[in-house]
């Protein structure tokens, strides 16, 4: 079935100079390639007409960030940090990353042996993956609960969830509703 062509608006690359001097459609794909150096430069330049996010202070984002973490930040932009059979150094990482955090908040039972001895998991960002990861925190608290003080001792007390005044919004969500 051949493709039916509509009138569709169209961004003029301002500064894409010699890459590009086509307009581009800016709700469908473009029916020619385009050179990645110019879809770089298209999108960087579009990009410039946000705000600064150094001047934004309500965001919950970290502007700032030494080079380093940047380039580590880069280095890993390819792994899935979920697949950890297929990262085991990333998740060992991972692991004691949660024990340092699980040992600012002076967490019970942590090992100095053991980075499995603290409760925590990482998220990649989203909300879904917040909930879920909320809710193993709850499960194993809860056995932890019952195994030391009885059956269903966990129902007089309630869990702590350590947040910062920067949090994401799903972690009170997932607060209210859990």
């Amino acid at each position: 079935m051949p493709h039916v062509k509509y009138h569709t608006p169209s961004i003029a690359p301002a500064y894409t100079g010699r890459l590009s001097t086509d307009p581009i459609p800016s709700l469908r794909l473009p029916v020619e390639a385009m050179e990645p150096a110019a879809a770089y430069r298209f999108i960087h330049d579009e990009l410039m007409l946000d705000g600064s996010s150094r001047l934004n202070l309500a965001t919950f984002v970290t502007t700032w960030m030494d080079p380093e973490a940047e380039k580590l930040m880069a280095e890993t932009f390819d792994k899935n940090m979920i697949d950890k059979d297929e990262y085991p150094a990333t998740a060992a990482i991972e692991s004691r990353c949660v024990s340092m955090v699980a040992d600012l908040f002076h967490a019970e039972d942590l090992r100095d042996d053991d980075a499995a001895s603290a409760v925590g998991v990482s998220t990649v960002g989203s909300s879904e993956a917040v909930m879920l990861g909320g809710l193993a925190l709850k499960w194993r608290w809860k056995q932890r609960v019952n195994a030391r003080d009885g059956q269903d001792a966990w129902r007089k007390r309630t869990p702590n969830l350590v947040m910062g005044s920067n949090v994401q919004v799903v972690w009170e969500k997932f607060c209210r509703y859990f």
